[in-house]
C-alpha cells in the first residue's frame, strides 16, 4: 500500500521546519555549500507551488555530485571528525526534499531534522543557539502533527496553532521536569563520548607561538570572548591586567617564534600545581573559552594555579591537556614581581641576546651607541629606548605601512615610524639585544571590559597585545611595554575601545543591554555547560544525598520518577477530557484515518457524501461499507439525537474495518 501524497500545506510545513533547522547549521557550514543548499530549497519551493511533482533524475544526479563535491572540498583535510559527515547528511537531506512527494518522505525529513537539532550542539552549545533551537524543534513537531494527520482533518492555521499551543503547554508540564531530573541525575563524563567537541571557534584566529608584523593587528576586529575573570576580594588597576601567553625568543628578521624552553619534556624550573598564592597576592577566578591550546592566560607573576597545570621556566601557566571545553580555574598573582631566573640561566641569557646576522645594521648601531654612552645598566638602557620612542615622532596605528625589506626593524625605526604593539615590541627587543641586554617578546592580552551586571572582566581577542621583558641581574625578567611610551591610552583601554570599535558604548541603555546579554551567557556557561561531575557531586551533597549509598540513590530516583509519572498521568487525563465531545465526529475521524492509509485523503472542506463518492471510485471493493458508514454518520451527526443512531455508526465503522482488513489480505488494489 503506497503512502498518501503530501498536500501542499503538509509539504510547506515540512520545508519550513527543515529550513529553520538548516539555518542554525549555516553558522559553521562553508558559505558556498550554504548558498547551494539555500538555492536548492528556494527552487524546490517555487517549483512545488507551480506544480506538485518530483524533480527528474537528470537534475537530481548532477545536484548530488555538486553537493558531495562541495562537502569533500570543504572537509577533506579537516581535523574535525563530525563536521564532514554532518555536512554530508545535511546536503543529502536537502536533496531528499526535491523528491519528497509522499507522507513517508515528509516523516523521514522531519526525523532527520530532529537529529540535526541534536547534532548542532556538537558544534555550539551557547545560550543564543540553545534558545534559537527551540524554534525549529517546535516547528518540527508542528510539521509532524500536520503530516501525520489526514488532509482535510485539520482546521485553519489559527485554530490549529491554538490547539497545539495548549498541547505544547501540557507536554512541557512533563518534559521540563523530566529534563531537569535527567540533567541532574545522569552521570557526568569528563570528556564527551565522541571525543573533543567541534565548534565554530576552530576557524577563529587567536594567539599562537609565532608573531609577524600585523598578526596581532588582525585580532583587533575580533570580539570573540577569550575568558571572563572575576576578582572576589579586590579589583586590581586596569593597567596591571597583563594576561601572559606565549613567550617568543627567536627572530629571523621577519617572524618571532617560541623555542624549546617550555616544551612538555622541559622540567627545569617548572613548578607543578596545585599552587596557592601567598597572603597579599591577588586572587581571581577565570572561565576560559575553548582555545585548543595548553596555555592558561594568567597575570604575572603567577603564584597560584590549578592542579592539572604547571608554571614553566618562562612564567607561562600550561595545562596538561588542551582547553577544548569551557574551563574554570582559580589563580593568584604576585603583581609587580619580576620572574626569577630559576633554571638554565646561561641558556636564557644566550637566547635573550640572539639576533640574526647581517640584519638591521642601523638598529644594531643605535643600540651599541646607547651601551657605549650609558653603560651596562639594563634599566637605564630600557628608559633610553622608551625616551627615543616618545620623542622621535613615532606613531601608533592599526594600519601601518607594510614592512617588506630585508632590514625590517631599520625600516620601521628610521623610515615608516608607524606601527602597532607588535612592531614596537619587536623593535624594542632588537634594540635591547643590540645594547647587550637580554630581552624577549611576550604575547597575551591586555586589560578587558568590565561587566557591571555580572561584576567580571571579559577579555576578548581584540585585547591581544605584545610587550617585552628584559633581564636584570639579581632580580629576573622585568616587564617593559613600549606601547606605554607611544600610546599610554591603550594601557588603560580595551583593545576595541582604543580602536574605536565600541559602537553604542556611549549609549547607556545599549551598553546595559549588552552587559546583561553577556551576563546571561556567563550564567549559562557556569550553570549549564560546566555542570560536570564535581558540580554534580556538590549538588547531591547539598541535597543530603550520597550517590554511593544505594538507598539514597533509590530514594532520589524513585521520588523523581514517581513525580514525573504523576504529571504524565495528569496530562493524559486532561488530554482525554479535551477530546472531541461529539462521539459521531470522533468515530468519523477514525474512518478518515483508515481511508488515508488506503491512499484516499479528504480534501479541505470536503463533505462526507462527496468524499464517499470519490472513495467508492478509488476503492470499489469497499464501496458498500463506505456508503453504509457515511449514511450512518450523517444520521448520527445531523439527525435527531438518538443512541441507536450512534450504535449503528459504530457497527458501520466496525463493518468497514472488517472489510478493509479482508481487502488488504486479499491484496486488493486501492484503485
Amino acid at each position: 500500500m503506497r503512502s498518501p501524497v503530501l498536500s501542499p500545506r503538509q509539504f510547506e510545513w515540512t520545508l519550513v521546519a527543515f529550513s529553520a533547522t538548516l539555518a542554525a547549521h549555516l553558522l559553521w557550514l562553508p558559505i558556498w555549500l550554504s548558498a547551494t543548499l539555500i538555492a536548492i530549497l528556494l527552487a524546490r519551493w517555487l517549483q512545488r507551488r507551480a506544480y506538485a511533482r518530483a524533480w527528474p533524475a537528470w537534475i537530481k544526479f548532477p545536484l548530488l555530485l555538486l553537493v558531495l563535491a562541495l562537502v569533500v572540498a570543504a572537509f577533506a583535510n579537516s581535523a574535525s571528525r563530525q563536521a564532514g559527515p554532518t555536512a554530508a547528511l545535511i546536503g543529502l537531506s536537502t536533496l531528499k526534499l526535491i523528491e519528497s512527494e509522499r507522507r513517508r518522505d515528509g516523516l523521514l525529513i522531519l526525523t532527520v531534522a530532529l537529529f540535526l537539532v541534536t547534532v548542532l550542539f556538537l558544534f555550539n552549545d551557547g545560550l543564543g543557539v540553545t534558545l534559537y533551537m527551540v524554534i525549529p524543534t517546535l516547528l518540527i513537531f508542528l510539521a509532524l502533527n500536520e503530516v501525520s494527520a489526514p488532509p482535510g482533518t485539520r482546521g485553519g492555521l489559527a485554530a490549529e496553532l491554538g490547539s497545539l499551543g495548549r498541547e505544547f503547554l501540557l507536554m512541557m508540564a512533563v518534559v521540563l521536569p523530566l529534563t531537569v531530573f535527567l540533567f541532574l541525575s545522569l552521570p557526568r563524563l569528563s570528556e564527551p563520548l565522541w571525543g573533543t567537541r567541534d565548534n565554530q571557534r576552530l576557524a577563529r584566529t587567536g594567539l599562537s607561538q609565532e608573531m609577524t608584523p600585523g598578526s596581532i593587528t588582525e585580532l583587533i576586529g575580533d570580539d570573540t570572548p577569550v575568558m571572563r575573570v572575576s576578582f572576589p576580594e579586590r579589583q586590581p588597576p586596569k593597567n596591571a591586567l597583563y594576561w601572559r601567553g606565549p613567550v617568543l625568543w627567536q627572530f629571523d628578521g621577519v617572524t618571532w617564534r617560541s623555542n624549546n624552553l617550555s616544551n612538555r619534556g622541559q622540567t627545569q624550573g617548572r613548578l607543578r600545581g596545585p599552587q596557592r598564592g601567598a597572603p597579599g597576592d591577588l586572587h581571581y577566578q577565570v572561565t576560559m573559552e575553548p582555545s585548543d591550546r595548553n596555555w592558561l592566560y594568567a597575570l604575572d607573576l603567577a603564584s597560584g594555579f590549578p592542579a592539572d597545570s604547571s608554571r614553566t621556566i618562562e612564567g607561562i601557566v600550561e595545562r596538561d591537556r588542551p582547553v577544548t571545553t569551557l574551563y574554570s580555574f582559580e589563580a593568584w598573582a604576585a603583581l609587580d614581581t619580576a620572574l626569577p631566573l630559576l633554571a638554565a640561566p646561561a641558556l636564557q641569557r644566550r637566547y635573550g641576546l640572539d639576533l640574526p646576522p647581517d640584519r638591521n645594521p642601523r638598529t644594531a648601531a643605535l643600540g651599541r651607541s646607547w651601551r657605549a654612552a650609558i653603560g651596562d645598566d639594563p634599566i637605564a638602557l630600557a628608559q633610553r629606548a622608551m625616551t627615543y620612542i616618545r620623542s622621535e615622532n613615532f606613531g601608533y596605528s592599526l594600519s601601518p605601512p607594510p614592512l617588506v625589506g630585508a632590514h625590517r626593524m631599520d625600516e620601521f625605526l628610521f623610515e615608516t615610524r608607524l606601527g602597532f604593539c607588535e612592531h614596537y615590541a619587536a623593535a624594542f627587543v632588537v634594540l635591547m639585544r643590540s645594547a647587550g641586554v637580554p630581552a624577549r617578546v611576550v604575547t597575551g592580552y591586555l586589560g578587558g571590559t568590565y561587566n557591571r551586571v555580572g561584576e567580571y572582566w571579559i577579555v576578548r581577542n581584540s585585547d591581544a597585545h605584545a610587550w617585552t621583558e628584559i633581564l636584570v641581574e639579581g632580580r629576573g625578567w622585568i616587564r617593559a611595554d613600549p606601547t606605554a611610551a607611544i600610546a599610554p591610552e591603550r594601557v588603560d583601554q580595551s583593545g576595541s575601545a582604543f580602536a574605536g570599535q565600541t559602537l553604542g558604548d556611549d549609549i547607556e541603555w545599549l551598553r546595559s543591554l549588552r552587559e546583561r546579554a553577556d551576563a546571561a551567557r556567563a550564567w549559562w556557561n557556569n550553570t549549564i555547560v560546566r555542570f560536570d561531575s564535581l558540580r554534580q557531586q556538590a549538588f547531591f551533597a547539598d541535597m543530603g544525598i550520597d550517590p554511593s549509598d544505594w538507598r539514597h540513590l533509590a530514594a532520589w530516583m524513585g521520588g523523581g520518577l514517581a513525580l514525573i509519572g504523576l504529571l504524565t498521568a495528569l496530562v493524559f487525563y486532561l488530554q482525554r477530557r479535551r477530546g472531541p465531545k461529539d462521539p459521531a465526529l470522533r468515530l468519523y475521524r477514525g474512518f478518515l484515518k483508515d481511508l488515508a492509509r488506503r491512499g484516499v485523503s479528504a480534501a479541505p472542506n470536503e463533505g462526507a457524501s462527496d468524499l464517499a463518492r470519490r472513495a467508492t471510485q478509488s476503492l470499489p471493493v469497499l464501496a458498500d461499507p463506505i456508503r453504509g458508514l457515511v449514511t450512518a454518520y450523517e444520521a448520527a451527526r445531523y439527525g435527531v439525537p438518538d443512541a441507536a443512531a450512534l450504535t449503528r455508526l459504530q457497527q458501520a465503522l466496525a463493518e468497514f474495518r472488517k472489510a478493509n482488513r479482508r481487502a488488504g489480505k486479499a491484496g486488493a488494489s486501492p484503485s
